[in-house]
């Protein structure tokens, strides 16, 4: 893929330190929160551990698909708006293209250098990481459908994914990832089923531009081992919305040292 000189500014700005502000808030239907960056600055970044969240007695909104009572050990949450002037779809087919994730970097902040995200990954028929299939296209992420891909993560190892999608839309789409499998390092087990969570809403906000806003967190079944890594989850999600937004992943700066 060819960047051209417009990504390579928007790769070169600051990025917005990660900070506290109020309760998270999903667009959906309420203003963002953190809100959404102008086109062509970074995205809005912020974090809340757990303290945070039962200090305002916070809640996850329905539109996430997370259980009201569940609660969240850590939230990261990006906000951000790029120009754009082809189709959800189009847009659609990037988060699909479960292949193109082992070539998405990320900044380590342990090794203090860039690596990927995974070593491999690809789509799955089923949750059975035996059932390959090609990626997933616009047309497999209609409403209501549930799709897997598995990977095999640069830190963590083989994990299940799975994929629902709640919102479809010409003008708006809602995701949510979370790990079908455990996530286990040296037998220890980091992440129970579940632990692991997203959702990703994609809206258009005006004629050729989009809006992303991404909501990750660590859930109950996350260890003790697996906390006090806020930077490589800011990250990692950065990563994520540089891929979708079309950015080269590991052009300076890093979201978090």
């Amino acid at each position: 893929m060819r960047y051209n000189i417009f990504y390579l500014f928007i790769s070169l700005l600051v990025l917005t330190v990660p900070a506290r502000a109020a309760s998270p808030q999903p667009p959906c239907p309420d203003a963002a929160i953190p809100a959404y960056s102008a086109p062509g600055a970074a995205p809005t970044i912020a974090t809340w551990h757990a303290g945070d969240l039962e200090q305002s007695g916070w809640r996850p909104p329905g539109c996430t698909g997370w259980s009201p009572a569940s609660r969240s050990k850590l939230i990261v949450a990006l906000a951000g708006s790029f120009d754009f002037k082809g189709s959800l779809d189009q847009l659609l087919e990037r988060l699909g293209a479960i292949s193109a994730i082992r070539t998405i970097r990320y900044w380590s902040a342990t090794d203090k250098n860039w690596r990927p995200i995974a070593n491999d990954a690809y789509a799955l028929s089923g949750p059975d990481k035996a059932s390959r299939r090609g990626d997933f296209s616009a047309s497999d992420l209609v409403r209501n459908a549930k799709l897997y891909y598995w990977e095999d993560d640069s830190r963590s190892g083989e994990i299940v994914y799975r994929m629902s999608v709640f919102e479809n839309t010409p003008n708006r789409a809602v995701i949510a990832i979370e790990n079908v499998t455990a996530v286990r390092k040296f037998f220890v087990t980091l992440f129970k089923p579940g632990a692991l969570q997203s959702t990703i809403f994609v809206q258009r906000l005006s004629p050729g531009r989009f809006g992303l806003y991404i909501l990750s967190r660590t859930g109950e079944g996350t260890s003790t081992l697996a906390e006090g890594r806020d930077a490589s989850y800011v990250n990692r999600a950065v990563a994520l919305y540089r891929q979708l937004a079309g950015i080269k992943t590991d052009l300076e700066p890093p979201a978090a040292r």
